[in-house]
């Protein structure tokens, strides 16, 4: 994953209303490895190509022949498995 990869990662990233720049780079790394290592294949594509690409849903499923409610399911999955890393990066930073 590279820089395309921002909108992604800053959905997860917050404002504590300091200067927090270098711990967004760490989570920003922790991030992308976790979206190439942690994910499914299937959760990255999807994930993917509904942030990063903008498509619907609908038109993923058709793209990859899978039904809406899988695609949803995937994402569902994919961005709770990066919460879940996102939150373990927290508590052993602070």
């Amino acid at each position: 994953m590279d820089d395309k990869n921002e909108p992604l990662i800053s959905y997860y990233l917050y404002n504590r209303g300091e200067d927090n720049r270098p711990d967004r780079e760490r989570m920003k790394r922790v991030l992308r490895r976790a979206i190439r290592h942690e994910l499914t294949d299937r959760q990255r594509e999807c994930l993917t190509r509904y942030y990063l690409e903008g498509m619907q849903m609908t038109e993923i499923a058709r793209s990859l022949n899978l039904s809406k409610s899988t695609v949803s399911r995937h994402i569902t999955a994919a961005k709770k498995k990066l919460r879940r890393i996102a939150a373990y990066y927290e508590r052993i930073t602070e």
